[in-house]
């Protein structure tokens, strides 16, 4: 099984019609993607696309916050969003520096590195915010999406 990385620079992100959901402590993610899910889907608002896993760090100099989000994208009329979702319209993100990672999902922070050894490399200031898109994942190997935004 070979594992890969691509890194390019200059990519875009569009997000379409999308609902947010925060994500506190260690919570179990794709438990918490299941459930928004469904809640969605009871109030007949369909996921279209992969959910897309959205984080910042920042530091104060003594302590790390880390934030992060659920991106979901639907289709429909999405007039009665459930409580707990924030609604979203379209967004294009970017520029960005963009990774493709093929491989076991554990090694995925070697992708960030490479980003940040690319951008280090070609003089890039990269943002503190990172778009994490699962784009498949088979019981041996994932393809992930990664797009950390950059001053222009």
């Amino acid at each position: 099984m070979g594992q890969t990385i691509d890194v390019y620079s200059g990519k875009y992100l569009s997000i379409k019609q999308a609902v947010q959901i925060h994500i506190e402590g260690d919570t179990n993610i794709g438990a918490l993607i299941a459930s928004s899910t469904s809640k969605l889907k009871a109030h007949n608002i369909s996921i279209t696309g992969t959910p897309i896993i959205w984080e910042m760090i920042n530091f104060d100099g003594r302590n790390i916050n880390l934030e992060r989000k659920i991106i979901l994208q639907y289709s429909g009329n999405a007039e009665d969003i459930p409580a707990g979702f924030v609604k979203k319209e379209s967004q294009k993100i970017g520029p960005c520096m963009y990774a493709r990672f093929n491989g076991i999902e554990e090694n995925l922070i070697y992708a960030s590195q490479k980003v940040s050894v690319f951008a280090y490399e070609n003089e890039i200031n990269l943002k503190k915010e990172s778009y994490t898109v699962y784009v498949e994942k088979n019981k041996d190997v994932a393809t992930i999406d990664i797009f950390i935004p950059y001053e222009d």
